[in-house]
Formats: C-alpha cells, sequence, structure tokens
C-alpha cells in the first residue's frame, strides 16, 4: 500500500541524488566550479556525513519495538479491527465504508432498514478483520524476530514472505468486501453524497 509506494520512492531518491553526484564529478574541476552550489546556511552549506547517512525511517524507530515496519498506531488500528489504510482503494475511489456510512447517516438520509443492513455489514467486517488482522501482525512480528535473531535462511526467506503477503492480503480483502457490501446497500444519490461529504 502507500507504505510501499514510500519505499519506492524513498529508494528512487536515492538513486536520483547518486546519479546527478556522479555526474558533477564528471564536470571537472572547472566545470565542477561552475556547478557548485551556493552555500545556504552555515558550515558552507555542506550536510554533515550523519544527515546525509540518516534513514528516513530513523525518527519513528523504536528499538523497543516487536514490530517495526509499522507505526505503532498502525498496529493499534489493525488489532481493533479498523482500517489502517487497507480500505483505500475503496474508499478514495468512491466505494463507501459501513463505519462511516453510519457515521453520516443522517446526511445521507439512511433509511431504517438501510441503516440495518449497513450495521450487519459492519459486524461482519469486524469479527473477520480482527482475527485476520492478529495473523498478518503475528506473521510479521515473527519475521522481524527471525531477522533479529539472524536465524532466517535465503531458501526460507521467500516462503515467510509470502506467506505474511497473503495474510495481509486477506486482511485488506476482509476490509474490501465489506465497501462492496456496503455500496450495493446505498443509492447511487446517496454514494454521491457520502463522496461529496468525505471531501472526495
Amino acid at each position: 500500500m502507500y507504505r510501499r509506494s514510500i519505499r519506492s520512492v524513498a529508494v528512487a531518491l536515492v538513486l536520483l541524488v547518486a546519479l546527478a553526484g556522479a555526474a558533477w564529478y564528471g564536470l571537472g574541476s572547472t566545470g565542477a566550479q561552475q556547478a557548485a552550489p551556493t552555500p545556504h546556511h552555515g558550515q558552507g552549506g555542506h550536510a554533515s556525513p550523519e544527515a546525509s547517512a540518516r534513514s528516513p525511517y530513523a525518527d519513528g524507530f523504536d528499538p523497543e519495538a516487536a514490530i517495526r515496519s509499522l507505526t505503532p498506531d498502525e498496529v493499534a488500528q489493525i488489532e481493533r479491527g479498523e482500517g489502517a489504510g487497507f480500505a483505500l482503494p475503496a474508499e478514495v475511489n468512491g466505494v463507501p465504508g459501513p463505519r462511516h456510512v453510519l457515521d453520516l447517516a443522517d446526511e445521507l438520509g439512511l433509511s431504517d432498514q438501510q441503516a440495518v443492513g449497513v450495521r450487519a455489514v459492519r459486524d461482519e467486517m469486524r469479527a473477520a478483520v480482527v482475527p485476520a488482522g492478529r495473523r498478518y501482525l503475528d506473521a510479521l512480528r515473527a519475521l522481524e524476530d527471525d531477522f533479529r535473531a539472524g536465524t532466517l535462511t535465503e531458501p526460507e526467506l521467500p516462503g515467510r514472505v509470502a506467506e505474511t503477503t497473503r495474510l495481509e492480503g486477506d486482511l485488506a480483502a476482509a476490509h474490501l468486501v465489506a465497501h462492496l457490501q456496503t455500496a450495493a446497500l446505498l443509492t447511487p444519490e446517496q454514494i454521491a453524497a457520502y463522496n461529496r461529504l468525505r471531501g472526495y
């Protein structure tokens, strides 16, 4: 999801910086002097090696956390059966979710029958996503534990990653199917109003 997109962007930026540095050094002394940027602040504008080497994940790093590849808020949301970003493919593409539809019941003019149906979808979703989230977090925690312990082997790694990814997919699907079920209970006008109220 967005975490993977952010990591991909970070890798691309690192590569671009490396290529730009190589091109700059290839200009020669005269070209380098002409191409050198004007210093901005303090210390001639040069970043310290420590600053340039610092990971973008360092500020949120907790050495005591059992799961370090998710934020504490993401872990808490998954444990509570909340979205944690898994429903975004539906939510931001016009397919409402049950929780927010119930929050906006008055504004959307939900009938009593619709409200009963959406509540049933919400309850069924929570019954699915809480255990699915627990299985995903357990697998991710075990994977990180083994990385820290240095016990993972190259042959077993693909299977472990595939299993963790499968469990993450199960969790995402449980959230997303609830959006499909919710949208099926609403009129096109209610869906349009939902998206307008949600700012999409």
